[in-house]
């Protein structure tokens, strides 16, 4: 069953700046959707349109069925969790928690289930008599998933939740976050600009561009078959290594070494690329890029490795190599390298489509 549905959403304001041109999503029940992409592409914007905090300039945002675009956020049956958290420091976690129970009046016996409840879940009951300032970043994010919780709304809408919290703590969020989720089974909007916490999370991934949602698919669906360079750039951490290739008679020529036939019905200009992990240390006879090392980054189960390329016609581009375990090799040295051919994303330079 679909539960929430944007049919061309778009976002314009009073100065005319089209901050989202017209984004359609579908959203199935109890899925878990991540909307990712750089500072000021529009995610939170589109998060917020679904939550009634901006209104909807185009389109028609339905969920279970109903319009809500002109329906105030208390009326949507939704809960949002923000970046900041939004606690109340005067009151206790309990009360956090309790607050938005108490506002729609029900019983007393109730909200305390709820609460007890829900807390019992995110290892809250010991500190419910506490007041946000004598909790922890993670404890403050658990007391506003709670307060989200205890409401037991229609969907769970999270701004960059994990922002404000070290690594190692985000990466445990991560895992109680999607944990959660699956248990309770409540569709969820998620926002990140962090793309290992959008393919660790998501069911499926939004990648947002200047308002517009470049890709939609899951993880390994935009990792192994990005639609953009945008896309094949953003998924994946290093990003992928994007080069310019030129078009002569035998096909798509990527370097000396590396020609590809040129499909029948292409004449366009191409942008070649190939993921750091999937590029093979060779020997200089067989390689089809000498790269030329700048920076090495041990990070003891793998080694990145950074440098530019020396053939004449690719020279000074830069080029990350992922390689598993350690590695030392010599600053400004050479290393020889081939690209597997099964592994080769090609783009039109110019619509910057997938071939």
């Amino acid at each position: 069953m679909t539960d929430v549905i944007l049919e061309k959403i778009g976002k314009t304001y009073p100065n005319g700046y089209h901050a989202i041109p017209s984004v359609d999503l579908s959203i199935e029940e109890g899925e878990f959707i991540v909307l990712v992409g750089p500072s000021g592409c529009g995610k939170s914007t589109l998060l917020r349109m679904v939550a009634g905090l901006e209104s909807i300039s185009d389109g028609e945002l339905r969920i279970r069925g109903e319009r809500m675009n002109e329906k105030e956020p208390a009326e949507r049956d939704i809960a949002m969790v923000f970046q900041n958290y939004a606690l109340y420091p005067h009151m206790t976690v309990y009360n956090n928690m309790a607050y938005g129970l108490k506002n729609r009046k029900v019983s007393k016996e109730v909200i305390e289930k709820k609460v007890t409840d829900v807390a019992e879940m995110l290892g809250l009951t010991d500190l419910l008599q506490r007041k946000p300032g004598q909790l922890s970043g993670g404890q403050r994010q658990r007391v506003a998933m709670g307060r989200a919780m205890v409401r037991d709304p229609k969907v769970f809408l999270f701004d960059e939740p994990l922002s404000n919290l070290d690594a190692k703590l985000r990466v445990q969020m991560r895992v109680e976050i999607r944990q959660l989720q699956r248990k309770l089974g409540t569709t969820t909007l998620y926002v990140t600009h962090d793309q290992v916490e959008a393919m660790t999370l998501a069911d499926r991934l939004v990648v947002l561009n200047k308002g517009n949602a470049e890709q939609i698919g899951t993880p390994m669906d935009l990792y192994n078959k990005p639609a953009t360079p945008f896309v094949a750039s953003f998924i994946g951490s290093p990003s992928m290594n994007l080069l310019p290739a030129n078009l002569v008679e035998q096909g798509i020529k990527i370097s000396n070494s590396l020609t590809l036939p040129l499909p029948h019905d292409y004449r366009g200009g191409v942008v070649w690329g190939i993921r750091p992990e999937h590029l093979e240390v060779s020997d200089e006879q067989n390689a089809d890029f000498a790269l030329r090392i700048q920076a090495v980054e041990s990070l003891g189960a793998e080694t990145l490795i950074h440098g530019l390329l020396e053939e004449e016609s690719k020279k000074g581009i830069p080029m990350v190599v992922r390689l598993s375990g350690p590695h030392l090799p010599e600053l400004n040295s050479l290393m020889w390298l081939t690209a597997p051919v099964k592994h080769w994303h090609l783009f039109d330079e110019i619509t910057q489509q997938r071939l």
